[in-house]
């Protein structure tokens, strides 16, 4: 089977990536119930702030709409970390993404999905690219891609991402961060402080700036819809 997708994959690269999604669906659709800040159960809306927020960072960076990433997500089946890193590939390489998670899903390695015959005519020189195309996990891949999609949205530096990510801060954190820091104008040692030392939630930092976790995403998006 992974044989036969890769011979199709110089005709499906002729094709388009998948389409947007219907108009009327929404991030509604997601499954989370806690939305807002709730001060009787401060964790509550951590879970939705830190997705949001991270699909607002992906939509913003890598050309698709948030309402594709959310609509993809909810067929399930995929592992977050693919779908990051079929986006990307796409992103750029136009490459279609339904062909490469096809092939990834009957057990194409991302690596073998690079360094196929079929994509050597694209564009692979994209430092990312690259690190797969060597041997980087996907686990590896999905923390490079957020640390590209930080550096181009935030224009954040390489040794503030790698002293952040002493922290052991999640891919999701570390945009979560990031935008806080831009939309509160806070330092950035003291949101870390807050949710460090003063054990703040994710919620509660961001209520505290009267910013609820849509507000951030939407802010992160600016006119995308």
């Amino acid at each position: 089977m992974k044989s036969i997708l890769f011979v199709l994959l110089p005709c499906f690269l002729l094709l388009s990536t998948l389409p947007p999604a219907a108009a009327e669906e929404t991030d509604r659709c997601h499954c989370f119930r806690d939305r807002s800040y709730d001060p009787s159960d401060k964790f509550a809306a951590d879970d939705y702030l830190l997705t949001t927020s991270y699909n607002s960072l992906i939509a913003a960076t890598l050309g698709v709409s948030k309402r594709q990433i959310v609509m993809m997500k909810m067929k399930g089946g995929v592992n977050p970390d693919d779908l990051l890193i079929a986006l990307y590939i796409t992103d750029k390489t136009k490459a279609p993404m339904d062909l490469l998670l096809s092939i990834r899903e009957n057990g194409g390695s991302w690596q073998s999905i690079l360094n196929s015959p079929s994509l050597q005519g694209k564009d692979l020189s994209d430092p990312v690219i690259i690190k797969i195309r060597t041997g980087a996990t996907p686990e590896e891949t999905a923390d490079l891609i957020t640390d590209a999609m930080l550096k181009l949205y935030y224009n954040a530096q390489p040794v503030q991402i790698t002293k952040l990510r002493s922290h052991n801060f999640s891919n999701k954190e570390l945009a979560l961060l990031f935008a806080l820091q831009q939309q509160t104008s806070a330092p950035m040692k003291d949101i870390i402080a807050m949710a460090g030392k003063q054990k703040m939630s994710w919620s509660e930092i961001a209520h505290q700036s009267r910013l609820s976790p849509a507000a951030i995403g939407k802010t992160i998006l600016g006119n995308q819809d």
